[in-house]
């Protein structure tokens, strides 16, 4: 500790007065008998000249705390107190105000550990004998204050981190050292408050003296909160310092190390390649820079070719530069951050990079000193995107057809080749998208660089879509090469290098609509690989069904292709080409449901057309009347303009028998034949003369009809119609006989039919008889 300059003052007049022959002021009273006291209570007394000069008082700690020495002030009167311990070391010291209208109490605090310490009170000048003066010490049971003496790394205080401590520097070339461990690896925010007119300063330092962050507070007249500043450390011992920059002596200061347990802050020092903080992918870091010639380096593993995204959080006022390098730092790319007044959102670059180790390099474009920054990364595992360096076409990336590429340029004057193998002859496409504001130069070229088409998009305001060129090339190896046309620094694009597969023919396809099961199509003359798909729209729509081909021929099956008559679409896609436009092809439909017997009515008519009559059928449906169950012949046909329809035929037959009728359906295949009985036309009558009747007395009469056939069925009424039926035979032969137990005594008639086989009954005949005998 050093002496106020009050009290060397004092010192001085003391020794210039022995000098001159003045008596000096001699002290009665010593250490060794100081009055105990207790802390927290008020205590008082009275210096008399040439008496008790000095008085001491001795108080004890039960623990460590903070001692607050207050004294009562007296206008015209100085008191110089003093703590120190019995070695006669002084902790803190305070001289009271004397001014004309002072009031209150001057104060000082120290932290002390747990001990017996000592208050001197002493005289300042020959005004304060005889007058009394007041005094307490306070204290405070803590481990939150700074305990003197700790002004070396020896003898510092222990800290505990996210924890406040309070301390006071006794006078300008006073320092409080800390020692704070830092249980993991993770982010230290050094914070201070902060006073009007009081400026102090704090440092984080290691063992050696080396500083890894510093602040000083600010004393502006309406100043508020903490000066803080941010710092990515290891696992380790540190050391917090806090010295005076300006009128801090005596003045309570409050201190605090935050920590955060993370990997994700930057960890000092990590200013080159070697001592680079390890990053991983797809997460955020925090860290700042400590001056204008910091840098801070971050190595980052890409597990696989892919693009990587570095992003950058803004600050209005700040700008960071950030770039990618390799091992040998070379530049893949970088940006500066915007520093704009309402800026806001991240500054992002993205560049495709084959798999291994990269760094990250942070630096300061303009006012980044202590400043915190906000860095991260994506990663997106993919072959798909340009990998620098590739400007030449030694280096170009090789490429496939019919995917989708992104890349970015470094600067204007970057170029990105890309090298491409055509599998067969045909046309090619390149399409590359447009984006308002920037314009790349595109072009197909050989080895040689003949170019044979190229384009530059379109950077217009409202632009959308693609550019694009088509060409005939031969099979073979090519080159996409892109330029920068205007302002595409650093802006993502993305183009596509296309061959369609040939289209197929429709001969090719034979599909199959089954009713009741899967329906079937046939594709012939296909590789091994290719892929077939079927739609049911020649573009957009449904995909059906999709399967590779085994060989030269492919069979897919699908629920349904429809149950009427349709079309489906078919492509091919061949290896390494994109799939071929669709082809269609034609499928009649399901087979229509088969008539039921109950809806068709045959009439085999005499003499004129035979009629068939269907009914609940709808129109447009087509009726068909065949005479056998499968090929035969086609007896009549007629679509039906309602709800049912009537067909006639010449002749469907003299005799009973069926015929086979089917519906066809609007969009629908012809159903099944369903079977339809029909009777035999009307025989014909027999003649009078082909009768002859017996009407016996007291015996059976007799009904003789001749000139018929064998299995004709011959039946006698006595009516002509209606009537009684009185006796029916089946002939065996040519002719029969009929026996009738009584036509009647009286001569009469009889009514006679004949049935020929497969034929209805005739008409019947009347026959005369006379009467019995």
């Amino acid at each position: 500790m050093i002496l106020s300059a009050r009290k060397l003052t004092l010192v001085c007049i003391i020794v210039a007065f022995s000098l001159l022959g003045i008596k000096p002021i001699f002290t009665y009273a010593a250490i060794s008998n100081a009055v105990p006291i207790e802390v927290n209570k008020t205590y008082n007394g009275t210096l008399h000249e040439g008496k008790n000069e000095q008085d001491f008082y001795k108080f004890s700690l039960p623990s460590d705390g903070n001692v607050t020495l207050s004294v009562k002030q007296k206008a015209g009167v100085t008191w110089d107190v003093t703590i120190l311990n019995n070695k006669g070391e002084i902790f803190e010291s305070l001289e009271t105000d004397d001014s004309e209208l002072i009031e209150g109490n001057a104060a000082v605090q120290v932290g002390l550990p747990k001990g017996t310490y000592y208050i001197q009170v002493s005289p300042y000048d020959y005004s304060t004998y005889d007058q009394r003066y007041e005094f307490k010490v306070g204290f405070a049971a803590s481990n939150n204050y700074e305990k003197e003496f700790n002004n070396s790394l020896a003898i510092a205080n222990a800290m505990n981190v996210n924890q406040s401590y309070k301390g006071t520097l006794s006078d300008g070339n006073d320092q409080d050292l800390y020692k704070v461990k830092v249980p993991n690896d993770g982010n230290v925010t050094l914070s201070m408050k902060q006073k009007p007119g009081i400026r102090w300063y704090a440092s984080i330092q290691t063992s050696s003296g080396k500083v890894m962050e510093e602040l000083t507070t600010d004393d502006s007249e309406l100043i508020d909160g903490y000066a803080s500043k941010e710092v990515g450390l290891p696992k380790g011992t540190y050391y917090v310092q806090v010295s005076d920059d300006s009128y801090s002596e005596n003045e309570p200061y409050e201190v605090q190390v935050g920590f955060i347990k993370s990997d994700n802050y930057e960890k000092e020092f990590n200013n080159s390649l070697t001592a680079a903080n390890k990053m991983n992918l797809n997460q955020s870091y925090k860290g700042s820079i400590n001056s204008s010639n910091d840098k801070d380096v971050y190595k980052v593993d890409l597990p696989s070719d892919g693009n990587l995204t570095l992003s950058m959080k803004q600050k209005a006022g700040v700008r960071w530069s950030v770039s990618i390098l390799n091992s040998k730092s070379q530049n893949f790319d970088s940006f500066v951050t915007d520093d704009s007044e309402l800026i806001e959102g991240y500054e992002t670059m993205q560049v495709g990079l084959p798999k291994g180790s990269y760094y990250i390099a942070v630096e300061p474009d303009s006012y980044a000193e202590d400043e915190s920054y906000e860095i991260k990364t994506a990663f997106t595992a993919s072959n798909n995107y340009e990998k620098e360096f590739n400007n030449t076409l030694t280096t170009a990336n090789s490429i496939s057809l019919n995917q989708l590429y992104k890349g970015t340029m470094s600067d204007n004057n970057d170029k990105d080749i890309y090298k491409i193998v055509l599998p067969n002859d045909g046309n090619v496409t390149l399409l590359m998208k447009q984006k308002a504001g920037a314009q790349w130069h595109a072009q197909l070229q050989n080895s040689n660089g003949y170019v044979y088409k190229d384009f530059i998009t379109n950077g217009d305001e409202l632009v959308s879509g693609n550019a694009s060129i088509q060409t005939w090339l031969k099979k073979g190896t090519y080159y996409v090469v892109i330029e920068n046309d205007g302002y595409t620094e650093d802006i993502p694009y993305e183009f596509i290098t296309s061959m369609k597969s040939s289209v197929l023919k429709s001969s090719q396809i034979k599909v199959t609509n089954n009713k009741g099961k899967d329906d079937v199509i046939e594709v012939s003359g296909t590789a091994k690989g290719d892929i077939v798909k079927v739609y049911n729209a020649s573009s957009k729509g449904t995909l059906l069904v999709s399967k590779t081909s085994p060989g030269p021929s492919v069979t897919l099956t699908t629920k349904q292709v429809g149950e009427k008559a349709g079309k489906v679409y078919v492509t091919v896609t061949q290896s390494g080409m994109s799939e071929s436009d669709r082809v269609v092809a034609g499928f009649s439909g399901e087979q229509s449901n088969a008539l039921s017997s109950s809806q068709v009515k045959v009439t085999n008519n005499k003499g004129k057309d035979d009629v068939i009559a269907v009914s609940s059928i709808a129109k447009g449906d087509i009726v068909k009347v065949y005479n056998a169950n499968s090929k035969g012949t086609l007896i009549a046909s007629k679509t039906s303009t309602g709800t049912s329809v009537t067909l006639t035929a010449k002749q469907v037959g003299e005799k009973a028998g069926k015929v086979y009728v089917s519906i066809t359906r609007s969009g629908m295949s012809e159903s099944a034949r369903t079977a339809i009985s029909f009777a035999g036309e009307q025989s014909n009558a027999l003649q009078s003369s082909q009768v002859k009747v017996v009407n016996n007395k007291g015996k059976a009469d007799s009904v003789t009809v001749s000139k018929i056939a064998k299995g004709d069925i011959i039946k006698v009424y006595n009516a002509n119609s209606k009537g009684t039926l009185l006796a029916s035979k089946e002939s065996g032969g040519t002719s029969t006989t009929l026996s009738i137990k009584q036509l009647g005594q009286k001569a009469g008639k009889v009514y006679v039919t004949i049935t020929n086989p497969g034929m209805t009954e005739s008409t019947r005949t009347s026959v005369n008889y006379s009467a019995e005998r």
